[in-house]
């Protein structure tokens, strides 16, 4: 706002036309029929995406039980730089973990009903492995201690890490920049669609 440039303006246009563009889509969100409910979250990330100091962007989204919409998401910077993808999505899963148990927590005061085990979704094999088995310490030491939470968690039975395939993987659309077609399809995966007025009444 000090120094405006043309080129500010321009993405300003453009941020208002998808505004406008898209003013008819949303979440919807039905009664579940379970009792017990289950946190569902989907963890990515994206290595090294920023050139300027080479830290990953972190990803990730978070369901209640079968519910087509989201409850919950997030997209940042991650704090340190990590040395491989793999070092990426284990700090990723962290930050899904520490979200999942608060959310957990907070659905509890909220109903008084405990959920079950969340179950974490990452489409990074080598990424699982880290969070299941101590031997890979000698590959992981020089990562922060707080990244190594979300071992504790597994072990606990706090969580529970599942590998999902890369087309499958929902919080794709919060790490990278994809093209229009790819940008659509993956928006109507986490759940966002047209909203129809008659789907609201009573």
């Amino acid at each position: 706002m000090q120094n405006p440039k043309e080129s500010h303006g321009t993405a300003m246009k453009q941020c208002l036309r998808y505004v406008k563009g898209t003013s008819t889509l949303g979440l919807t969100y039905r009664r579940s029929v379970s009792n017990i409910p289950k946190l569902v979250g989907f963890s990515d990330s994206s290595h090294n995406v920023d050139p300027n100091d080479g830290r990953s962007t972190t990803g990730h989204i978070f369901y209640l039980g079968e519910s087509s919409s989201p409850i919950s998401w997030c997209s940042q910077k991650q704090d340190t730089v990590a040395l491989s993808s793999c070092e990426a999505e284990f700090m990723a899963e962290t930050e899904e973990a520490r979200q999942a148990i608060w959310l957990q927590d907070l659905f509890y005061e909220v109903t008084g009903v405990p959920c079950e085990r969340a179950l974490i979704r990452i489409d990074n094999k080598s990424a699982i492995a880290l969070t299941k088995n101590p031997v890979f310490h000698g590959r992981s030491k020089h990562i922060h201690r707080k990244y190594h939470f979300i071992r504790e968690c597994v072990e606990n039975g706090l969580v529970e890490v599942e590998y999902v395939p890369g087309e499958e993987q929902k919080a794709d659309i919060l790490t990278n920049a994809l093209g229009r077609v790819k940008f659509k399809e993956m928006r109507e995966l986490i759940g966002v669609q047209n909203v129809v007025k008659e789907d609201f009444k009573l």
